[in-house]
Order: C-alpha cells, then structure tokens, then sequence
C-alpha cells in the first residue's frame, strides 16, 4: 500500500462535543489537535478546512500505524499574512520514530519555501525554493523523504511546481524509521501564524499505485443513502440502519453482538467532476465497544461479486473515529473508476 491517510474535515466539528462534554478535537483520527482548532469553510464551496490558531495550542499532528522508510505528507495551506519577526511559519513536515530527526517546511518573509532539518533542538536550512506561495492564498504543498544514509532524497512541491529537490542525502542522520506527520507546528510547539489546512493525504513509496506525488487532490466526504445487501447488524434508534449511521451522536446506532457480522452501506455517488482519478477511498467509522475485553472492527468494500476488508481497528470506551483505507478495488485488485465507485457498497465487519 502507498496511500495511508486522508483527511479532508468535512465529516467532524472539533469544538462539537462529545457525550462527556469535551471537544471532540479529531479524536482517534489526530495523534494531537490544537484544542483551538475550528472548522471553517473550505476552498471549495459547501467544503470545510480546518484552522490551526497562532498561540501554544500547536498545530495537527498524526502518527502511522507502522514506521516507513518513505513518506509523502501533502495538504492544501493558505498562512495568514505575518510580520517579518524573524519567526517562519511552519507549513508541514515529517519525523521519526524516535523524534531525533525531524524535516519540515517553512515559508519566509518574502513568500519562497524553506526546507530544513532538525536534529539536536537545531534547524539546518537545506534550501529555499525560487517558487512562492505568498500568504492569504490558499497553496498546495507536498513534501516527500526518503530515508537513506548516502541515497535519501527530499523533494517539496508547491502547487504542482517541483519547487526544491535534493538527491543523495543523510536523511537518517542517525536517527530511525518515520512515523510522524504535521501540520502547522512541529509537535510539541506552538503555531507560529495562523494556517489553514484541507485535502490532506499521506502516503509511501511502496506498492504500485500512489508511490510518488499526488498533487493538488481533493477528499469528498460521501454519506450513507441506503442499506446495501448485507444486513447484518442490529439497528437502534431509527427504522433503518443507513439512517442509524448518517449522524454523530448515540441517539441511534447499529451493533454487532458477535465477530463476522457484515453490514454494508450504498453511499452518494462523487461529485460531477470531468476525469476524475480516484486514489483510494477511506472507510470512517464513529464507533465505540460496549463493553469489556477486546472490541474489534474492519472496513468492508463489496464491489460486484468481491469484498474486501481492512486490517483491525481497535475500539475504545468512548466514541472516536477510526479510518481504513482501501486503495484498490477488489473487482480486480486495480484502480478505483467513477463507475466502480458508485456501485460498490462500503461498511464494516466485526472482528
């Protein structure tokens, strides 16, 4: 598998809150989310963003299920227009496991993007780009590190444009395998300016498909519209289980008493777009245990005759939100089309 995560915040409020009255901040989905941090529209109409506020909240930060010699973060930023206080905005950028060696992207006072390496609590600037991306506009940047001691390369893009390229780098430094990407700060600090983020993915290297950059990508969140052929799973609280799903509270819900139960949903078709090439799709699910002991569940595709389903998600006590990607469709193990999209149907197992 290549792509790993996305994320496009249109599906959850973080300041809504949660049964116990908190914020849900992302909960399950961010390893750390600013407690500041609001939706806002987004840069596509009837679409969200999520903002990130200057202050000691910190900015998004999300930890892989596994660490990687590769990774690819790219995310849609537009930065608030900042003073030229010697303080650079942080944009995005990547670490290791062991938090020893971190690289990021920063964008000066005169809009070009910077590329460093943090080691020691220390920032070495690698290079700065002859593209811009000034402030107020919303930009895409996507930055992908490929680890090696002698053969690492790191490669920045901005807006489709490759904007800074290094090959046969250290980018190990020493330090281990990645498994941290960020947004708006680098974890542990607070966010220098105000940013904006939409349409993030993350991705490696590996596999045959999504191995290198995707460019200025969008992410739809598509709702449940009807029950699909498996029915397996007991509703509570309204007459059907699509209807059960399609909020985000417990007054209404579905649940599986045993492991193997399948249920699956047919959800809104994509929006009208003229070739659209679609890199995975994303399983999210509100969902808790109820009860003590392991509580397990898996994404479910069923397209034509085949299904597919994810590895474990493990549940907690209280609602969070958890993702399974499925990058190919199982009707062959190729590429996702329109047509195969919208006639799969998608939902979960229990494990």
């Amino acid at each position: 598998m290549a792509l790993l995560f996305i994320d496009g915040f249109d599906h959850y409020d973080p300041q809504a809150l949660d049964p116990f009255g908190d914020p849900w901040l992302a909960r399950g989905k961010a390893a750390y989310l600013s407690p500041q941090a609001t939706r806002i529209p987004g840069r596509r109409p009837s679409s969200y963003a999520l903002r990130l506020p200057a202050g000691s909240g910190g900015g998004y930060v999300k930890n892989l299920d596994a660490t990687k010699t590769s990774l690819i973060v790219g995310a849609a930023i537009r930065v608030a227009p900042f003073e030229n206080t010697g303080f650079e905005p942080v944009l995005l950028g990547v670490r290791d496991a062991s938090a020893q060696i971190t690289h990021l992207v920063k964008i000066g006072e005169d809009g070009r993007l910077k590329l460093y390496r943090r080691q020691s609590g220390y920032d070495t600037l690698l290079s700065t780009s002859l593209v811009t991306a000034p402030a107020r506009g919303w930009h895409y940047v996507e930055l992908k590190v490929v680890q090696g001691t002698g053969s690492g390369t790191l490669d920045v893009r901005v807006n489709g444009i490759l904007a800074i390229q290094l090959t046969a780098q250290n980018t190990l430094q020493g330090g281990g395998p990645l498994l941290t990407a960020f947004v708006g700060a680098v974890p542990g600090e607070p966010c220098p300016v105000t940013v904006d983020v939409d349409d993030l993915y993350l991705a490696d290297t590996s596999g045959t498909l999504n191995t290198t950059f995707l460019g200025d990508v969008r992410v739809d969140a598509l709702q449940p519209q009807a029950d699909g052929a498996l029915k397996q799973w007991a509703v509570e609280g309204a007459a059907s289980a699509w209807q059960a799903v399609s909020d985000g509270d417990e007054a209404s819900g579905i649940r599986a008493a045993t492991a193997g139960l399948r249920q699956t949903f047919d959800v809104e078709a994509l929006p009208v777009m003229t070739t659209p090439a679609i890199h995975g799709v994303q399983v999210t699910l509100l969902a808790r245990k109820t009860d003590a002991g392991s509580g397990r569940v898996r994404g479910l595709v069923a397209s034509g005759a085949q299904t597919a389903v994810s590895a474990d998600l493990v549940l907690q006590e209280q609602l969070a939100w958890h993702t399974a990607l499925i990058e190919r469709n199982p009707n062959g193990n190729v590429q996702w089309t329109e047509g195969a999209f919208n006639a799969a149907e998608f939902g979960l197992e229990s494990a």
